[in-house]
């Protein structure tokens, strides 16, 4: 393959960073696609919207019209009062969790010892690429071209997938298909000598090298690249509580489940049974439901998930070891041997579960167990 230039020297992480961001559609452009897929008039609708604004979800006007609550027949008043717009999720998150525990969850390196260590099954992590003073006990440190080089030419096991240690939104992430003793292949990327890939495309910023995860085979009617379950998780002096859960769909092409990625799918899950009750793509100003794949015809709506029982079981036995983080989400993939935890986060954006489920989160469960924590919805 061609070589190419990597990208800018902010990095592969800041280059996604920025890709996420596109133009915020305008208000004219939100109420006129709400007035056109209603049948309502614009005041109405502009009425309705700072209305919900002023109430306990605090809903931005481009969240009600992506999750549709103009919709009356879909979203009476009572569920359209149940969204929560994400601006509220860090606070809620800090009222609710021990923040002194948050790099635990964000240093993957560091959660991935933890966990290690208490029996959760977690992606191998093969190294560490980090050029600051920083160790990492017991796993191989890249702190150089050459050492990078040196493990890749030296029976490492690809392809290999690399996150950012202290990444979000699964910015800068890469597939590594092999390399010889000039440079690196990336899928999607092409060709880069150890330099550009080095200064250019990792940067400063601290990498984990891990084996790429197999999905179980039923995911192959579906995706190339690793789905993901994320669970929204309760953590109460009584029980760990999982009251929505959601499993995300690479598009063809992409190697990372990341909503915010073009073609990606995300689908709400039944929690008693792990079954896919609903599907849907995401454009910046609607989501758009699917009862098939989009790219290949597979039915979605009724899809049983493997391996079900098993993926709550690890989430609550996760969950009880960060237990001074009463709210979190985890991404779990499941494999043909079973569920492999791939992150826990401390909090979890509101956004992705309500856009997928087409439910609001504030359900009496939710707003109780926030409202226990001390937050007070005005």
């Amino acid at each position: 393959m061609a070589r190419v230039q990597p990208p800018s020297a902010g990095g592969a992480e800041q280059r996604d960073l920025e890709l996420r961001k596109v133009r915020p559609p305008t208000p004219a452009e939100l109420l006129a696609l709400a007035a056109r897929r209603s049948g309502r008039g614009v005041f109405d609708i502009a009425r309705e919207a700072w209305a919900l604004r002023r109430g306990p979800g605090k809903l931005r006007l481009a969240e009600y019209v992506q999750f549709g609550l103009y919709d009356h027949g879909r979203y009476p008043a009572e569920e359209r009062a149940r969204f929560l717009s994400n601006q509220l999720h860090w606070p809620i998150t800090y009222r609710c969790c021990d923040m002194t525990w948050q790099a635990a969850t964000e240093d993957k390196w560091l959660a991935g010892r933890i966990l290690e260590g208490s029996g959760v099954a977690v992606p191998e992590t093969l190294a560490v690429i980090d050029r600051s003073l920083r160790a990492y006990p017991r796993t191989r440190k890249l702190d150089t071209p050459e050492a990078l080089r040196d493990f890749l030419t030296g029976g490492a096991p690809f392809p290999i997938f690399g996150k950012v240690n202290r990444g979000i939104v699964g910015a800068g992430v890469f597939q590594m298909l092999g390399a010889d003793a000039t440079g690196v292949e990336l899928a999607g990327e092409g060709r880069m000598d150890y330099a550009a890939f080095w200064d250019g495309f990792l940067g400063q910023t601290p990498y984990l090298l891990q084996p790429v995860v197999r999905n179980h085979p039923f995911f192959d009617a579906y995706v190339e690249a690793v789905a993901t379950v994320r669970t929204v998780v309760l953590v109460t002096p009584e029980a760990v509580e999982i009251p929505m859960a959601v499993v995300k769909l690479p598009a063809r092409g992409n190697i990372a489940d990341s909503f915010w990625r073009k073609g990606n799918l995300a689908c709400g899950l039944d929690v008693a049974t792990g079954r896919i009750v609903t599907a849907k793509t995401k454009t910046p100003l609607e989501t758009i439901d699917h009862e098939t794949h989009p790219e290949t015809g597979a039915p979605l709506i009724g899809a049983q998930l493997p391996h079900w029982p098993e993926v709550l079981a690890l989430a609550r036995a996760c969950a009880a070891v960060f237990a001074p983080l009463r709210y979190q989400s985890m991404d779990i993939a499941i494999t043909a041997a079973g569920p492999v935890l791939i992150e826990i986060n401390t909090g979890g954006g509101f956004d992705l579960p309500q856009l997928a489920t087409g439910r609001g989160m504030l359900t009496p469960q939710i707003r109780a167990f926030f409202e226990g924590c001390g937050w007070k919805f005005g």
